[in-house]
């Protein structure tokens, strides 16, 4: 049995991973609950954990499990922010309980998730930003003005983002701008998806940081965390 007083981090992390992956496979042993995956486009790999120490009961056998994640977030999206969510397993069920005014119990069959392993990237990153989500969203939504992708580039100690289309363009630059931290080695310039970053940090909340790890040629690595959810993004980069 797996217990959580507040399931809200949880719910939230479910959110943001099933916008890209629609199924995919719950490892649950010593360490925590893990779930490494890819999209079908082969454009995001999410690698969440959340580890014992952030459950308040955490006494369940190992196991490795395929879910629905569509069909669990629709689960998840139904309790409130005060519920208590318990999980426990079956052989051929995921069950969840939803407890508050009202005690809810839902069953998800599981599914045979095929995947090959997953490797994460593993490279030595020529620049990290680190910025607020409150400001990355901004910015985010100022570039969705002009287009549907947005170029991001580190210069020094600075942060730019830029975008173009038929209606205009956009130049941000985060030269005088205390809450956004860059470190690089190298001058990086990059091209993304406006969808896909919208939907990995849709989840993320005001102040609290986000940090991007940039290198020319590859792809992006974005992490940040919901309460005790880890959550981390390999996006690949789009031709300039």
């Amino acid at each position: 049995m797996i217990e959580l007083k507040k399931a809200d981090s949880l719910r939230k992390s479910v959110s943001a991973i099933s916008s890209f992956i629609s199924e995919g496979n719950l490892r649950f042993n010593g360490e925590g609950l893990h779930l490494k995956a890819i999209d079908h486009s082969q454009i995001v790999l999410v690698n969440f954990r959340m580890e014992t120490e952030a459950f308040d009961k955490f006494e369940i056998e190992p196991a490795f499990v395929g879910v629905d994640l569509t069909e669990l977030n629709k689960i998840m999206s139904r309790g409130q922010a005060t519920d208590k969510l318990q999980i426990s397993l079956t052989d051929s069920e995921l069950r969840l309980q939803l407890t508050g005014e009202l005690e809810r119990k839902f069953n998800l069959p599981l599914i045979d998730v095929r995947e090959e392993e997953i490797n994460l990237p593993k490279h030595t990153y020529d620049a990290t930003v680190e910025i607020s989500a409150r400001l990355l969203k901004e910015a985010l939504k100022d570039a969705s003005l002009f287009g549907s992708s947005v170029v991001f580039k580190t210069k020094g100690d600075r942060f730019l983002i830029e975008a173009k289309g038929s209606h205009g363009t956009l130049n941000t630059d985060s030269k005088d701008a205390k809450a956004i931290k860059v470190k690089s080695t190298k001058d990086v310039t990059a091209k993304f998806s406006l969808n896909f970053l919208h939907n990995i940090i849709k989840e993320s909340e005001g102040d609290e940081k986000i940090t991007l790890h940039h290198k020319n040629d590859a792809p992006m690595k974005i992490y940040y965390e919901i309460g005790k959810c880890k959550l981390e993004f390999f996006v690949a980069h789009m031709i300039i």
